[in-house]
């Protein structure tokens, strides 16, 4: 069996996106293989919270390497706290060790966090080892540039100039990009234009039944709503952006107009945004309240700003009469929580652009229902569409499920993804060799 070694600074027992990544592949990736060597950062040098549920669902055999990192207290200091950036030198010593005792026939790095992509170049140059970029969210990218300068993070300008260093470095002599959809991959080769789009692959996230079983056979107290109080719990988990507010004021209109015509039913309904922000000032850093304030319903909105746990997410899908899901105005977004929405088999009410991958999903899927806009359809002139899905979704009676398409979700699972991530190792290596 051939060897790939993953830099995950973040990895079980953190909630975060990229460490749930990598636990999808290396969950599955021996079933086509390869056997997964995952180097990560000790638990506590983590800032963000843990949740040990991420550990039981690993697989027992799968070898994790846990190295030390600097200490936030010591590097904030010197103006970052990056973990990737933090454990850069660890994570190259543990490489090394690992390529010394067992021979590595490649090299897995999924980003954010962004600098260790150099220790692909480092791998290729020093010991001749293939490695693949999995891009979760592109670095070099004009989205703060194009935001207000109050909205933009303090030290934007100094990640982009990073970027501008270290990303054409380790690009140069990667042999394969992967991206969490098309329209990402190719937002980072248009800056590369000796890159070969040949060699980059769409791997979404995926969804992992085990994870929505284990929630059944483990079920967690829900912190945002009490599911047995004879309201109508609507969600939405994840994070907001500021792209997002389009199709949100248009929910929130199309909610005004149900309380207007159909104040008895529209009345019990209780919209909730979860988990919103990564600001480190979470509990205040609202993101969708101040859509709200003007608009007359904000007692029917509440906001979390505050990510939850993974597993505490899916118990609030769980919980949920129906779940709702927002797209940007891009034809290339995506959202991956569209796989554990699908998996919670609750109703889901989705508002996107009509060439978002999301639309494809839910139509193949036949798991959710759609308002879908574009560039000559903007969601304001969808507003009555929405708020007729939106009567047909809270009139559904409690407990309610999508007849959903299993067989066609089975192209979207989580080993489906380590099958197609398994071909491109398998690919990189016959090259390479």
């Amino acid at each position: 069996m051939k060897r790939v070694a993953i830099i995950a600074p973040d990895f079980a027992p953190s909630s975060l996106p990229p460490a749930l990544r990598v636990r999808f592949f290396a969950t599955h990736l021996p079933e086509f293989g390869w056997e997964p060597i995952v180097i990560t950062v000790d638990p506590k040098y983590y800032e963000q919270t843990i949740d040990h549920a991420n550990i039981d669902v690993l697989p027992g055999n799968l070898q994790v390497i846990r190295t030390k990192a600097l200490p936030q207290r010591f590097t904030r200091r010197f103006g970052f706290g990056d973990l990737g950036m933090r454990a850069l030198w660890h994570h190259w010593n543990a490489l090394s060790q690992q390529h010394k005792t067992k021979k590595i026939d490649a090299l897995l790095i999924p980003v954010p966090a962004f600098l260790p992509m150099i220790l692909g170049r480092l791998a290729y140059m020093r010991f001749r080892i293939p490695y693949v970029i999995d891009y979760i969210d592109p670095w070099r990218t004009d989205y703060f540039s194009r935001l207000p300068k109050h909205q933009r993070p303090r030290k934007w300008w100094l990640a982009d100039g990073l970027a501008a260093i270290v990303e054409p470095l380790a690009i140069r002599r990667a042999s394969h990009l992967i991206a969490v959809s098309r329209g990402t991959n190719n937002m980072v080769i248009a800056n590369y234009p000796y890159f070969s789009p040949e060699n980059t692959t769409e791997i979404p996230y995926g969804g992992e039944e085990g994870d929505a079983e284990y929630v059944r056979q483990h079920p967690r107290h829900n912190p945002i709503f009490d599911p047995n109080d004879g309201l109508i719990h609507l969600c939405s988990t994840g994070h907001f952006n500021p792209d997002l507010s389009p199709a949100a004021n248009a929910l929130f209109a199309a909610l005004q107009i149900g309380l207007e015509r159909d104040p008895k039913i529209f009345g019990r309904v209780r919209v909730h945004f979860v988990g919103t922000t990564y600001a480190a000032d979470a509990a205040e850093a609202y993101q969708v309240l101040p859509l709200v304030r003007e608009k007359g319903i904000e007692s029917f909105i509440t906001e979390h700003p505050e990510r939850v746990s993974y597993f505490e997410s899916l118990q609030i899908m769980s919980d949920a009469h129906g779940l709702l899901m927002l797209g940007n105005p891009s034809p290339h977004y995506t959202a991956s929580k569209v796989f554990p929405y699908i998996l919670s088999r609750r109703p889901i009410l989705a508002l996107f652009h009509e060439q978002s991958s999301v639309v494809s999903i839910l139509e193949e899927t036949q798991a959710g229902r759609l308002v879908t806009f574009s560039s000559d359809r903007p969601i304001t002139s969808q507003i009555n569409t929405i708020y007729e899905e939106l009567k047909t979704l809270i009139s559904l009676p409690v407990g309610s499920e999508p007849a959903t398409n299993w067989a066609a979700f089975e192209h979207y699972t989580t080993r489906s993804m380590a099958q197609k991530l398994a071909f491109v190792l398998d690919k990189v290596v016959k090259t390479h060799g």
